[in-house]
Order: C-alpha cells, then structure tokens, then sequence
C-alpha cells in the first residue's frame, strides 16, 4: 500500500497517556490566554495614537483596500481610479470583514486583537504539532511565547496570518504522517493556500510535500522483488502526491488570476521593487551576482539563520538516511516534525536566493518577509534536543535504557533551562507601556506614521472638494485622507501605471495628469533640538505641474485660517487631542527657520526650508501634555544656532567631524562640509555598565550599534555646514566609540574613528 504507515503504527498510534494530554491542553490553553491578555492590555493602553504608531505604513494599504471591498469598490486603493493586486490576498480577505461591522477608525482596533489572536493561534498550532510528534514539549514552554516579541507579527501586514497559515501546515503535515489517508486532502488545502499567505511560500508548501513523497518512495522502492515498473505505479500512488499537486495548483491559479484580472502574474507591488532595483543597478553600472551576494550577506537576518537553515537540512537527511531500514514509530514522528521545520528553512533559502537575484540591498528586504525564519530560529533549541535524543535512543538504547533515560533527561532539562534564563514574559507588556506613555525617538519604534496622520488630517482641511492627492508613502495619508489618493510609487498602483511608469523614466509629470492627480503631498523629516528630541516631521502641499507660488500660497491660507486655534505672522497651530499641528505659510528657500514648542520646555526644530509654500510640523503630544501650546518662528543665524547647540563645552572627539555630547546625544559638526562627507555612514559603538541593558540581539557581541545616515539624522545649513544628531540611550556606558564607515568589495573601510570614556545615566554624562 502506497504511504505505508511502519509496522505497529497502529498499536503506537493509541492515544497518549491521559496526563500528558491534559498537560499539553493545558499549555496551549496558557498560550492562547497569554495571546488574549496581550491584546486586552494593548488595546486598554492604546488611543488612535498609539496604535498608528505601532502599525506599518505599507499595512494601511491593505486596511485601505479592504475597506473598500467592504463598499462593494473591486480592488482598489484609491477609490476606482485604478485597480491594484499589490498584496497577498489571504490577509486581505482576512481582515475585510471588520470593515463591514465597524468604522475605520474601531476596525484598526479589531484588525489588532484579531492580528495578535491569530498570532496565539498559531503559537497553539506549533504546540499541538509538536506534541503530535512527541517532541518534548516541555521545551517549547518557554520558547513559543517568544514569538509575542517580535514587532512585526503585530504591525498590521500579513506576518500574523503567515505565521497562523505556517502552524496549520506543520500540524498537518504530522497529522498526515499520522494517517496519509485521513489527512491527504486537509494537508492538500493548506498547502494550496499557502502561496496566497506570501508568494514566495510555494518553496515552503512544495519542499515539504516533496520531502513526504520522496521518504515514501524511497522506503517502498527498498521493498523486496519490486519491479522497475512496480515502483513507477508507487510514485504514483504515494498518497503525498496528492499534496504535492495542490501545492503546485495553488500557484498557478495564483498566477492566472493574477494575469486575467490585472494584467501581470505578480503582485504589482513585487514588479515594482524589481524594476526599482534594476535601476539602482543601472546607476551602478550593472547588477553583479557576486557583489548583491555579498550585499544580502550583510543583512542580519541572512547571517546566522542562513546557517540555521542548512542545519535544519542536515538534520532531516541524516534522520532519513538512519531510518531508511528500521521505519520505527520513533523515526516516522521525527520525520514528520523535521518535515515540517525543513520547509520552515527553505522558504527561508528561497527567499535569500530571490533577494540575491532580484532585489538590490536598499529596496529592502523588509522584517515581515521573515516569519519562517523567525518561527524556525525559536523551534531551533528544542529540535536539537529532539534529534541528540533520538541518535542516543538509537545507539545506546539497545544497550542501557537507564543510561538512554538519563541521558535523555538531562538534555531535556539543560534545553529547557536555557531557554528560560533567555525567556522575558514581560517583554510583550513592557513594550506596550513604553509605547503608551513615551513620544521619544529611538530604533524600535518609529512615529513617522503619526506624523503622517496628523499632516493628512491638515490636509483634509485645506485642499478643496475636488482634489485628488499623489503620495509616495500613501498608506496612512490614503486610509485617513477624505479625498481619493493615488500610490506613486507604485505598490499599491495598477500595471498600466507601472508600465507607463517603467516607460518614462526621465519624466512622471504627464503621467500623474492622466491619472487626474491636482495635488502631492509629501512627509519629511525635522531634526530636534539634543535636549530632549521628540518626532517632528514637515508636510508639504503643491498643486501638479507648478510651485507653491505666493498665490497659491494665500489661497491655502484663506481655506484654513477659519479652522485655526492661533494665528500670528504667517503661524497657524491646531491642537487637536495628542496632535499639535503647526502651519506656517510661507516657507522660503535656505531660509533656516526654528520652531520652538512653548509649553513642553524649550523644545526646538530647525529647517533649511528648500521649498517656497506652505509647510506644517507635526507633533505628537504625550499623555500628560495639557494646552496651551504655542509655536513661534523666528529666524536664527547660523552662528547663534550653533552657540545654542553646543555652547562653549569643547568637543570630545575632533576629527574628521568635532563631536560634542550634549546631554544624552552626540552632536557632529563639520566646517566646510560637502555632499561626500555626508555618505559614507556614521558607527556609533556603546560599552555598557550593565551587559543586561543591550537589546537582546545585541548581547551576543557584548556592546550596542546605533550606526545611522547623515540623511536620517543630519540636515545642511547654509550649504557649508553639516550638523547631524544622534541620541544615545538611556542606560549607563562606559566607553563610546564613534566614526565614518563606508562599504568596499572586501567588506567595510573605517575612514575615521575615535573613542572616549564616559560613565553615567542618560542625564549625567
């Protein structure tokens, strides 16, 4: 019989004893409660505010355009003006229906709780697949709530249902193992809906469907007196098979849906990172397979997962080739696991060798790419333990079950020890406070789309009634913004503007007229003062095909200026809730200009407006702000500007660039400063007084990397003049190291560095 369970499969397939049922419900149980009480304590915590803030920008896409499926609008970002497939359908139909019970405002709250079930529900699906193939499941206490730590399975992309979908299929994937049978068919449908998850999950559903069929036949063709054609009829009777081809349907209804409805087999979205990156490498002189290797090489999460990933490969064909004579029921359950985390790794691979092969290193990737990685990186522990147990089990069984048990043990007791002194419950929670109460800057959490959020509620105010708005990051402004808003760049576009995009690449201008754009919109970054830097970003409005003249200028100011809680010398302020909007009318050109904040402390933001027209800084008030708040203009000279950054304190480090430390951020400044002294990137390296106040990515090299662009926290001043900021953490350092990097063929080349000592809190150095 095809797919040919081990002898006693069914005398070893009774039901586990009772305890270890009750045991293992109850842990899974645990894990979905502890999934509930994350949700109701984040949405307890969190106003509008907060959860933009803990959102993607791309996410707002899908919210987008699922509400408008939930109006009867096909497919569409925009309104109608173009039809669009740049997502991955499974969320999206996912998360449509909250759009038909709420409004947009309470469905962001229920798309969230939704988000983090499914993400415990995915964690529940590992735990009963693992107990299916009697790993120890005990192991996984401690490692399964981990995956609550990761951002980006709660930030509003697919990552949730990618990792729900990735449990489901490793689940059925034992189940099958189980009873081929039974659970072909159920196994069949995960698999073809996998690629409708993300894309590139085709390698994960037909790497493990094929690792099924290729262990059946590979033990029905070491039967005895087994014909060539024998054999033959085998394969074809391998009950896999039918997985196999449900997987390899589920792309290609994928890709003809696809072509027949919007005109391409991939998302629109896809198309256009490739058609980005090949002009970056046209800029570059030409794409080089060894040289994007290399580059892709030094994104983190192609470094040590990379390796995790061939492991888990070695694994499973060692296990294979040990079990290809004995078939015991111990083999067939392993197998089966390491099926299962085996695609985990080669969606991981075929990710890497698509990244190598189509995207350059700038257009991503993105974190939400790397659920396999991340869900095989916390199975990583507890499948090592499985398999150094299985090997003793098999070469010292035989010989001492007392030793066998002992040594079994004490590896199960060591992993699980591990991985609790690694485990952090809290974590989940304390993030969410941090996020709740703090207005702060920092590399985990990022306030850009708050920003964005408060310029589109100005924008709804003073464009008139018949605009149509082109933005380039469109997901916020477009899911808030009362008017249609076009993507320009492209993710969330058609393939007739992707096309007539492609076409035209020395110039757009008539492009956005035939889609019947009348006004853009961009979002940009203020820097903030080194005393206590806050987000402030610029919104800038301008009618197509001509500047912010002063007539346009006036115009805008006169829609608006009804709606203002303040006005004086050309400064609008609107505080609307946690938002304090400042509006000034006419920004000019290398003009530098300070906005400071009264009423929060002397909180200031300085520009070097490039741009005649009507700009706005946004800011996000925290919790304990109460009005009045007033904004002020006034413009500084540059010497005055510099006095008040630095004022007479000598700098720690003088080189290439003088840096101060000015309170808890570092300040650089460089006289005579050109463009080419602003590339390369900065390397800021912390020594830590305590090695537990590292990030915990950061623990293993034992110090902190806060390295940055001048272009994300640097701006020019009066052309000559460089000056970047950047802030440093809170916790205590011994020493820090800083400099100027840049990459090379062999890696990377210091252009200059210096150090110095310092200890103390974030207030004291």
């Amino acid at each position: 019989m095809a797919f040919t369970p081990p002898k006693n499969f069914v005398k070893f397939s009774k039901l586990p004893p009772p305890l270890h049922n009750v045991l293992c419900g109850l842990f899974i149980a645990g894990l979905l409660a502890y999934g509930a009480g994350f949700a109701w304590y984040m949405l307890a915590r969190f106003d509008l505010i907060n959860l933009i803030s803990n959102t993607h920008d791309d996410a707002f896409y899908y919210f987008q355009i699922a509400h408008n499926l939930a109006e009867g609008k096909f497919s569409t970002f925009d309104g109608g003006i173009t039809q669009t497939n740049g997502y991955h359908p499974l969320w999206l139909f996912l998360i449509t229906p909250f759009y038909w019970i709420f409004d947009k405002e309470a469905a962001l709250f229920g798309i969230k709780a939704f988000e983090i079930m499914l993400v415990a529900a995915g964690v529940a699906l590992v735990a009963a697949a693992a107990r299916l193939a009697r790993l120890p499941w005990v192991l996984l206490f401690a490692v399964l709530p981990m995956l609550y730590h990761i951002p980006v399975l709660i930030a509003g992309m697919e990552a949730a249902a990618a990792l729900f979908m990735l449990g489901l299929f490793m689940l059925t994937v034992c189940l099958f193992a189980r009873s081929p049978v039974r659970w072909q068919w159920p196994l069949a449908a995960v698999a073809f809906a996998l690629p409708w998850v993300r894309l590139e999950y085709i390698a994960i559903s037909l790497a493990a469907t094929a690792a099924l069929c290729l262990i059946e036949w590979s033990w029905q063709e070491r039967a005895p007196s087994a014909s060539l054609g024998e054999r033959a009829r085998s394969v074809l009777s391998v009950k896999a098979v039918v997985p196999f081809l449900a997987a390899g349907a589920g792309i290609l209804v994928y890709f003809a849906y696809n072509w027949l409805v919007f005109g391409g087999i991939v998302p629109v979205s896809g198309a256009t990172k490739n058609f980005r990156s090949e002009v970056k490498w046209e800029q570059e002189g030409g794409y080089s397979l060894a040289q994007n290797f290399q580059d892709t090489l030094q994104i983190p999460v192609f470094d040590h997962e990379l390796l995790v990933a061939l492991e888990v490969c070695a694994y499973l064909l060692l296990v294979w080739w040990f079990a290809r004579r004995s078939r015991s029921r111990q083999d067939w359950l392993l197998l089966a696991f390491l099926v299962g985390v085996f695609s985990l790794a080669a969606g991981h691979l075929a990710k890497f060798a698509q990244t190598v092969l189509t995207i350059h290193p700038s257009m991503g990737p993105w974190s939400w790419y790397f659920v396999p990685a991340y869900l095989m990186m916390v199975l990583i522990v507890p499948v090592r333990c499985y398999v150094a147990i299985y090997f003793i089990r098999r070469f010292i069984g035989s010989k001492s079950q007392h030793a066998t048990n002992i040594l079994s043990l004490g590896i199960v007791l060591t992993g699980a020890a591990f991985l609790f002194i690694k485990a952090d419950f809290t974590e989940p929670f304390q993030r969410v406070e941090a996020i709740s109460v703090s207005t702060r800057t920092d590399d985990k959490w990022d306030k850009w789309t708050e920003a964005v959020y408060g310029g589109t509620q100005l924008m709804n105010r003073v464009l008139p009634e018949d605009s149509v708005v082109g933005a380039w990051e469109a997901g916020v402004v477009g899911y808030f913004s009362r008017f249609p808003v076009v993507n320009l760049d492209g993710l969330a576009n058609s393939y007739d503007y992707f096309h007539a995009r492609k076409s035209a690449r020395d110039g757009y201008a008539h492009l956005y007229r035939e889609f019947g754009i009348t006004h853009f919109t961009e979002i940009k970054r203020f820097e903030g003062s080194p005393l206590n830097i806050l987000n402030r970003w610029e919104l800038r409005l301008w009618p197509i095909g001509r500047p912010a003249d002063e007539n346009t200028v006036a115009r805008t100011w006169e829609r608006i200026e009804p709606t203002f809680d303040h006005q004086s010398d050309g400064i609008g302020l609107i505080v609307d809730g946690r938002l304090a909007l400042a509006f000034v009318r006419n920004c000019a050109p290398n003009e530098l200009v300070v906005l400071s904040w009264v009423g929060l402390g002397e909180e200031t933001v300085a520009k070097d407006w490039t741009q005649t027209g009507p700009c706005v800084a946004a800011l996000v008030l925290p919790h304990n702000a109460r009005p009045p708040v007033r904004v002020e203009i006034t413009d500084v000279p540059l010497d005055d500007y510099l006095a008040r950054l630095v004022g007479d304190r000598p700098p720690v480090i003088r080189s290439d660039w003088d840096v101060y430390l000015i309170e808890n951020s570092l300040i650089y400044k460089k006289e005579q400063c050109t463009p080419e002294d602003a590339e390369p990137t900065f390397f800021v390296h912390l020594d830590p007084v305590d090695m537990n106040d590292l990030p915990s990515p950061r623990k293993q090299y034992g110090f902190d990397n806060l390295d940055f662009t001048f272009r994300d926290h640097g701006h020019s001043i009066k052309g000559e003049v460089c000056v970047a900021i950047r802030e440093l953490p809170d916790y205590a350092i011994t020493a820090l190291r800083t400099g100027q990097y840049e990459r090379v063929k062999d890696g990377f080349h210091n252009l200059w560095g210096a150090g110095f000592a310092v200890v103390g809190q974030a207030g004291d150095r």
